[in-house]
């Protein structure tokens, strides 16, 4: 079972959906596919909706027999006690409203109000503090999961906020365009000779995220190349929550040409060493992260 909503999305990318899928209400899909079929459809929808916005919900074999994937929306994925949700970004103002409406709600002893008082402090000072993560990146020879390989890998931890260790590897390939060797500077020869099978790297690289939060800049692409990567390989991925920069950066800040890493690194004077490759990528994104958190922090 399939459910796809669109807003604000171009007349191609509907004729494509009803195509496969049955649309109960203006903008809203729903029916069932393949897992390939799927992710070949979502790979359109994200290629052509420009600055429109889609949501899909699926059926999987994960504990809630769902998953979810968006695209430009402000709406994002949280992790609440192994339960994947989506979180609508509130207010600092709503946040102090609700805290208000806890205390009015304590008992009228003053020792249990005093002890409920410290209880929601530490929970809120539990929520502030950052929890470990890890930013993920991939590169690619193009941008349709089904059609296209992964060439590189790398991942890196964080633990308040600092990188602890990292993860990277090239992988093999038999055929790379000339755009990519152009754009990565990942030559035929470098594959051929520093490359790993795809089905050793997937190991590795799946053992050193674990079941941590996963950090990605524009992460719902990274991670469908992943899952068609495990699904090809019959190896079995998990459902760590995705946190995708890009979402976030849309929301916190105004006045870029566009929301690539780069024009966002370049923003914010970051030292950029090697664009496109898997690792810097993954740097950058991280110090993204941090410095978007300090941002939210702010507001």
């Amino acid at each position: 079972m399939i459910v796809i909503t669109l807003t604000d999305c171009p007349p191609k990318v509907r004729g494509d959906l009803s195509k496969w899928l049955l649309e109960i209400s203006t903008g809203v899909y729903v029916g069932n596919l393949s897992a390939r079929v799927r992710d070949e459809l979502w790979g359109r929808v994200c290629e052509h909706v420009k600055e429109g916005r889609a949501t899909m919900v699926y059926s999987s074999n994960g504990e809630q027999k769902l998953d979810f994937a968006i695209h430009n929306t402000s709406w994002l994925p949280v992790d609440y006690d192994g339960i994947k949700l989506v979180r609508k970004p509130g207010s600092k103002k709503r946040e102090q409203s609700e805290s208000r409406v806890e205390i009015e709600k304590l008992p009228m002893s003053r020792a249990e109000k005093m002890h409920q008082v410290q209880q929601i402090q530490k929970s809120r000072a539990r929520k502030q503090r950052t929890p470990d993560y890890v930013v993920l990146d991939l590169e690619t020879t193009g941008l349709n999961p089904l059609r296209d390989q992964i060439i590189e890998i790398a991942a890196i931890r964080v633990e308040e906020g600092k990188e602890i260790s990292y993860y990277q590897s090239l992988i093999s390939c038999e055929q790379i365009p000339e755009t990519v060797i152009q754009l990565t500077g990942i030559t035929r020869e470098m594959l051929e000779q520093e490359g790993k099978p795809i089905e050793q790297v997937l190991k590795e690289v799946l053992e050193f995220i674990g079941d941590t939060r996963i950090v990605g800049h524009n992460a719902s692409f990274d991670w469908r190349f992943l899952q068609q990567a495990c699904r090809q390989s019959e190896m079995k991925l998990g459902h760590p929550p995705l946190l995708d920069t890009l979402n976030l950066a849309r929301q916190k800040v105004d006045g870029v040409e566009d929301y690539k890493l780069l024009t966002l690194s370049k923003y914010f004077h970051f030292v950029i060493l090697e664009p496109h490759r898997a690792l810097a990528d993954c740097r950058l994104t991280h110090q993204l992260y941090e410095k978007l958190k300090r941002i939210e922090a702010e507001d």
